[in-house]
């Protein structure tokens, strides 16, 4: 039986490679070393044990490095990916940029772009990293025939990983990366010898912007979303919706709005708008009245909202488990399986959905939920990204730009809930091509694939 090194960066990862039938599958067909730094705070008897299974507690081992690669000099010398959407955005708000940054794009002007490529600073990674004593013990001590990591390199440790693995002339596979990843986090990929993708568009992506060729890139379908599918979309239970609604103190007579949040830095209003959504219900706004379930972001904070926990017909809560952070990270929410039939739930007896760009819209399509998105304030423009072009550009979703705006919105979809509903099947078609609930057993079928190779 083959091996393979699995790396997990947080909570995000595990939650979706740990808690679902990927791991389960994946150790049938191969032994698996697992790292994470996850392991370090949170105990691995936690997850799915098996005799093909070793956790084993990791963190990158040269952090400085990274620090210096990914925060500073990426940024700062990569133009190759500055006609993305995303990057022209970044430009014109002047995210993150500081004046190091600004300093070090100035002198980066000074050199060939052909020069700067992610590709080439990969080559220097390679070059400049040292080869972890460490991670050839383990390299001797299990032989691994693959190293998968979720993501292209998006995170220290996975960008670690796979430079090792390339100064040691292991193949790499990134497994479950989504939609967005290939266009915001361009200039931290470290091409992996194959990607395994969400669909054909991620994949064309992978093809157009990093030059993947043709046979190493995969069509496996979504991990995260498996589970909607694995048990078939169930219809409506009276009993079910009404049990539902009313252990979240909800009223099940009413009508449920479902807002849910994006980290507080990228939509800042959030909790203004929740408050004046409260007010619009009470004043019968909305020609009727209705349930507001508010379901955080993982990354958002349950504090800022403790005023709202009272309000009659309000339920606000977070996605899953709140697990200790690591050091530094950003992340503390880890959905276990009660979570994913929660958030099955949620979208099943929810009626109306409100967000911020979010991936969530890619889930309310699933179940053609009539979907708002909120650009308050001027921020239209934080849409104009190459992943959710496409959605805007579909109708699926309603951009509302203003109070007005958004009311209409909510009275249209409300009176009718069928508004929409062939662009949003078509969404879901299009961007979740695989239903069936075997999206993990794809993914994990391709790597024999991969091994022959």
């Amino acid at each position: 039986m083959k091996t393979l090194f699995l790396f997990i960066p947080h909570y995000v990862f595990s939650s979706d490679l740990l808690y679902t039938n990927y791991i389960k599958y994946l150790a049938e067909k191969y032994k698996v070393a697992v790292f994470s730094p996850i392991f370090k705070i949170n105990p691995p008897n936690n997850y799915y044990q098996s005799p093909n299974i070793t956790y084993i507690p990791w963190e990158a081992q040269y952090p400085k490095f990274w620090l210096i690669f990914n925060k500073t000099l990426r940024w700062a010398f990569i133009r190759e990916f500055d006609n993305l959407e995303y990057h022209k955005l970044r430009i014109k708000t002047g995210i993150n940029l500081n004046w190091q940054r600004k300093i070090l794009k100035l002198l980066g002007r000074l050199i060939p772009s052909s020069l700067t490529t992610a590709n080439l600073f990969t080559k220097l990674e390679k070059l400049l990293l040292p080869n972890s004593k460490i991670f050839q013990d383990y390299l001797k001590r299990y032989n691994p025939d693959l190293i998968l990591t979720s993501t292209p390199g998006f995170s220290n440790m996975e960008a670690e990983a796979i430079i090792l693995a390339k100064k040691n002339k292991i193949k790499t596979v990134a497994i479950n990366f989504s939609w967005d990843n290939l266009f915001n986090n361009s200039k931290h990929i470290r091409k992996t010898d194959y990607l395994i993708c969400w669909n054909d568009a991620v994949k064309k992506s992978a093809g157009d912007v990093h030059g993947y060729p043709e046979n190493h890139l995969f069509t496996s379908g979504i991990i995260r979303f498996d589970h909607h599918f694995a048990a078939g979309l169930k219809s409506k239970n009276p009993d079910e919706r009404r049990q539902f609604l009313q252990s979240k103190n909800l009223d099940p007579l009413l009508k449920t709005i479902l807002f849910t949040t994006v980290p507080p830095q990228i939509y800042p209003f959030q909790r203004e708008f929740l408050k004046r959504l409260i007010e619009l219900r009470d004043q019968n706004f909305f020609g009727e009245n209705v349930n507001i379930y508010v379901r955080l972001h993982p990354r958002d904070e349950s504090q800022y909202y403790d005023g709202f926990t009272k309000e009659k017909n309000v339920h606000i809560e977070n996605p899953g488990v709140i697990r200790e952070k690591q050091k530094g990270d950003l992340h503390k929410v880890e959905m276990n399986e009660t979570d994913l039939e929660n958030l099955r739930k949620t979208f099943r007896y929810s009626n109306l959905a409100v967000n911020f760009r979010s991936s969530i819209t890619l889930e309310t399509c699933i179940y053609d939920l009539p979907t708002i998105n909120l650009a308050y304030n001027n921020y239209a423009f934080y849409y104009q990204m190459d992943h959710y072009i496409p959605i805007l550009k579909s109708g699926a979703v309603r951009l509302v730009e203003n109070e007005t705006e958004f009311i209409k919105a909510m009275k249209d979809y409300l009176k009718n809930p069928k508004l929409d509903s062939e662009k949003r099947q078509k969404i879901s078609q299009e961007y979740i091509p695989f239903q069936d609930g075997l999206s993990y057993k794809r993914n994990v079928d391709f790597l024999s694939k991969i091994l022959e190779n």
